[in-house]
């Protein structure tokens, strides 16, 4: 089997389409849609959570493919990573079911590669980084966003299936966290390039200043994502990596 498979290389079901975010970013500019979120629409609530699906597709894969593609790593990352495909083949299932919930199914939205183009790395330490830590913590923000959203819509359904979630997403991380230090143990250079990966990720899905600090939220209309402080501090990361999100989201206000 290839190791380091790349995203066009995925297999779909015929009714799944699957695009280059790149392409995506191209087509919405050329249709003019400025990415304006509403978040208490119920179009663009299912639309979020098949991204979300579909996300959680990649992150089964993703986790596999580590597997696959670090044969010689630690016993016990293997054994995280497989615990994560379990975790991650739940989410898919919770998402396919809430999408049926709420009038949708699976193929009903373009599926992008934005997830997978995170496990283009040949280094296990930067792999989790990407992932574990950039993605899985994006995962923390936005289904914190999305519980806010649910009690405010008065849906138990969705506010409880995505808390559940959100607590194996915070696990996740943790074990990102761990790992990305562990792995880089007594090596600087190896540690800074793994921080330096996860940090092109955070860049890329600050979301032109839609995602923010908690404290730069002047009125929380739910259509922005808060950096979610304490899950992420359950989750490994440091004061100063939350500061280092905050001010990295703050410049991408400029957009």
């Amino acid at each position: 089997m290839r190791r380091f498979l790349p995203g066009e290389m995925l297999a779909r079901p015929d009714h799944l389409i699957m695009m280059s975010v790149g392409k995506m970013r191209a087509i919405r500019a050329e249709q003019e849609l400025t990415g304006t979120i509403v978040p208490l629409d119920e179009e663009h609530l299912r639309a979020r959570l098949h991204n979300i699906y579909t996300g959680e597709l990649q992150a089964m894969e993703a986790a596999g493919r580590t597997l696959f593609d670090f044969p010689d790593a630690p016993w016990e990352f293997q054994l995280d990573m497989a615990r994560q495909v379990w975790d991650e083949s739940r989410h898919t299932e919770i998402f396919e079911r809430l999408l049926a919930y709420l009038g949708a199914a699976p193929g009903d939205y373009v599926e992008t590669d934005l997830l997978w183009r995170c496990t283009l790395t040949d280094d296990p330490a930067e792999r989790v980084a990407g992932i574990n830590r950039g993605l899985e913590g994006l995962a923390c923000d936005t289904f914190e966003q999305l519980i806010r959203i649910a009690q405010h819509n008065g849906d138990v359904i969705v506010e409880r299936a995505v808390d559940y979630v959100l607590a194996d997403e915070i696990t996740h991380v943790r074990m990102g966290s761990r790992w990305m230090r562990q792995l880089t143990a007594g090596d600087t250079e190896r540690l800074k390039r793994a921080q330096a990966f996860q940090d092109g990720v955070d860049e890329e899905l600050n979301f032109r200043g839609r995602r923010r600090a908690r404290e730069d939220l002047v009125h929380d209309d739910g259509r922005l994502l808060a950096i979610a402080r304490e899950s992420r501090l359950l989750a490994g990361f440091t004061e100063e990596e939350i500061r280092r999100l905050a001010e990295s989201a703050r410049r991408s206000a400029a957009y």
